[in-house]
């Protein structure tokens, strides 16, 4: 992976860490690991970035939720997630 993918997608894990959701494409994926096929290989990665900023962060490590959206993936992540039905009580 070049240097400036890894920055993109730490800029990412950070948004996602700051803001609780970040995107990403599947052109980035291909693009930033070389790949021709998605397989286990950039989501292993993924995560053992996401556990290296946890750990950075002094945080415990929770794993973010994924959902396939169109053209990529949203990964999302909360301290303390509740449903929206809590809210709406």
């Amino acid at each position: 992976m070049l240097k400036r993918h890894r920055d993109q997608l730490w800029a990412r894990l950070d948004e996602l860490y700051a803001n609780g959701s970040t995107f990403i494409s599947w052109g980035e994926i291909y693009h930033w690991y070389s790949i021709e096929r998605i397989n286990k290989k950039p989501w292993r990665d993924i995560e053992a970035r996401w556990k290296e900023l946890l750990e950075e962060k002094e945080e415990r490590y929770l794993s973010p939720q994924t959902a396939e959206v169109g053209g990529g993936v949203t990964l999302f992540y909360a301290k303390k997630p509740r449903p929206l039905k809590e809210l709406a009580a």
